[in-house]
């Protein structure tokens, strides 16, 4: 299985963003490197990149509080999912996925998060 790679201080920012209780939103980054969290609901993706752009990022990957991954709501030139879960113990948990080729499914990757 392929892998994401992403700083472990961007994933922690993502579970608080869950517990706060936004859960929400994009993810934006620098030279191809995840970096920042957007907090926004789904209808305000298109400000937030507005925003992500503004600031010299691409975005990178929609994230949200969901079981699967949703063709629907992300932008056609956001590669990644994100998804935020908590299990049946409380553990809260990241899954990854990928775009596929053709744009019409998505594929789960392996995440490694980086001691940045």
């Amino acid at each position: 299985m392929s892998r994401l790679k992403l700083p472990r201080t961007l994933a922690n920012a993502l579970l608080g963003d869950l517990q706060s209780g936004t859960g929400a939103g994009v993810v934006g980054a620098a030279s191809g490197a995840p970096r920042s969290v957007y907090p926004c609901a789904p209808a305000d993706f298109a400000a937030t990149l507005a925003v992500i752009r503004s600031r010299g990022e691409a975005p990178f990957a929609c994230y949200s509080h969901a079981a699967e991954p949703d063709a629907g709501p992300v932008p056609a030139e956001i590669p990644y999912q994100i998804l935020l879960a908590a299990d049946t113990k409380g553990v809260i948990l990241l899954r990854a996925f990928q775009r596929s080729e053709d744009a019409a499914a998505w594929r789960e990757l392996d995440i490694e998060l980086d001691h940045d």
